[in-house]
């Protein structure tokens, strides 16, 4: 059985839940915009669900406030974290048993801190268990 991202079920989910609210907070204005949903792993046509002036300003001031607060420079320590966990697993999955201190400045805009919180971070790790050091200069086994 394929995960539901990749079955298209999510899109269908978005799109009926964007239909439900483009009809409970129905407008009388005339559609400005036609958000088209579409779903993987093909990106094939899922729904249209036609909005007004009004809801369209709802829709990308709620975008605008959800990108704001994940962009880079934005994010928590929590979330930062969790970006540099889900990078480990990623890098373990990967078949990688190591990671360098470049491996994590170069994912700063996906981390979202500057390279200061990563390398306080980075001994964090080393603290918990998480990484090892190696004999290597700025090179970690990940545990």
């Amino acid at each position: 059985m394929k995960p539901a991202s990749e079955d298209g079920t999510k899109a269908r989910v978005l799109a009926a839940a964007l239909r439900n609210w483009a009809t409970v907070d129905a407008d009388m204005d005339p559609t400005v915009a036609r958000l088209e949903v579409r779903q993987p792993p093909t990106w094939a046509y899922a729904a249209t669900v036609n909005i007004s002036d009004r809801q369209y300003k709802r829709v990308l001031a709620f975008l605008r406030d959800d990108l704001i607060e994940n962009r880079p420079g934005y994010s928590t320590p929590e979330r930062a974290a969790d970006v540099v966990e889900a990078l480990l697993q990623e890098l373990l999955a990967a078949g990688r048993i190591c990671v360098t201190t470049a491996d994590l400045v170069e994912a700063v805009p996906r981390i979202g801190r500057s390279r200061t919180w990563i390398a306080a971070h980075i001994t964090e790790l080393i603290d918990s268990g998480r990484l090892r050091e190696t004999r290597r200069t700025d090179t970690f086994n990940i545990a």
